[in-house]
């Protein structure tokens, strides 16, 4: 091994230390200089993804924050080499925000890496095609779930015009991209997960404005591109079919389709139980949300009103073990938890004109 080897490997570390501290460039071959900086940007994000992937979303949001200040940094004297660096770092951050929650900075993220692809793509020449489809890829992406953020922040116009957005410029890569037809072609589970997660978004943004028989168009066809992606790729896709199923489940509800959400209820917990084996926290958390839509879709409709209660407790359950670990993070699903049991056990006492209680155990003991 040659031996500046040791010394360069502490250097990118010691440039990584210098980003956490705050501390500004230091001269050309010293921690802190742009290819050490660089280096540990990339170290940084590496970590930020396995983090996220394993269900320690504060954590990644803590990394990736300070990948995005480093490309920051860079991108002051070379926008061209870090900017599209930056904004695939930002969309992360704005989507690993959002599922904590954190809608303000979750939409204030999104929306610098909308801001930024668009510049890309005003700098960027025709000729340089595959160039150019990353950056409207990567503007798709970003504009999808800066959507869904707006949408929780009850910008209902603005989310909805940036879902549509997103599914548009997919659609006229598909229509007028050669280039991208024949990738696509060559991996198309890439490709239609890009599609699946925008349709999916979509859907989630306009079921919020109450748009629900196009909600629930869109709920279906998500869990059709998963179930077809979940085929050829299992490892990668159950969780995210197991997600299209969940909410396939509440827009049918909405919907008025019944058979639909029941089936899709069903099949979304039977997932996420396979998936819970993993004892990620990101697993448990979507497994006690589907327990909690399971029971909710019962209750609503007045059927298998013992099996709802069984996994409404269960799902309260859950989350007050995810909760005592982490309160800033589950805590609003222990609530809705808990208003599901108190659903489940009102519809019961409509049902009965008695005791929830009693009429629950003479229900399980059957």
């Amino acid at each position: 091994m040659p031996e500046d080897v040791p010394v360069r490997g502490f250097s990118i570390g010691m440039a990584a230390l210098v980003e956490d501290l705050g501390a500004d460039h230091a001269p050309k071959g010293w921690a802190g200089s742009p290819s050490d900086l660089a280096r540990a940007a990339r170290l940084k994000q590496m970590l930020a993804v396995r983090q996220a992937r394993a269900g320690q979303l504060e954590e990644a949001c803590q990394t990736v924050e300070g990948v995005a200040r480093i490309y920051r940094r860079l991108a002051r004297p070379e926008p061209a080499r870090y900017q599209p660096e930056l904004a695939v770092t930002l969309t992360a951050w704005g989507l690993w925000s959002s599922r904590l929650s954190r809608r303000e900075h979750a939409a204030a993220a999104l929306s610098d890496a909308t801001e930024l692809y668009r510049e890309l793509l005003t700098r960027a020449g025709w000729p340089r095609l595959m160039y150019r489809i990353r950056l409207h890829v990567g503007l798709a992406v970003a504009l999808s779930n800066l959507g869904l953020a707006r949408s929780e922040l009850g910008e209902h116009e603005a989310a909805t015009a940036a879902a549509e957005e997103s599914i548009v410029i997919l659609h006229r890569l598909r229509a007028h991209n050669p280039l991208y037809r024949m990738l696509a072609r060559g991996n198309p589970v890439g490709f239609e997960h890009c599609l699946a997660a925008a349709l999916n978004n979509l859907g989630l943004v306009l079921a919020a404005r109450g748009h629900r028989e196009r909600a629930c168009e869109l709920a279906v066809q998500t869990t059709e591109s998963y179930r077809r992606l979940a085929g050829l790729a299992p490892v990668l896709f159950e969780a995210e079919l197991a997600r299209a199923l969940h909410n396939l489940g509440l827009a049918a509800a909405e919907a008025a389709q019944l058979d639909t959400a029941l089936a899709a209820s069903q099949e979304s917990v039977y997932l996420h139980r396979l998936l819970v084996s993993s004892d990620s926290a990101g697993h448990r958390q979507d497994l006690g949300r589907a327990l909690s839509a399971f029971a909710h879709i019962r209750a609503a409709c007045g059927r298998d009103l013992g099996e709802a209660l069984a996994a409404a407790e269960e799902a309260v359950t859950l989350h007050e073990k995810l909760t005592a670990d982490q309160p800033q993070v589950f805590t609003a699903d222990l609530h809705a938890a808990y208003r599901t049991v108190s659903q489940v056990r009102a519809a019961w006492s409509r049902r009965s004109g008695g005791s929830a209680d009693s009429d629950a155990d003479r229900d399980n003991s059957r």
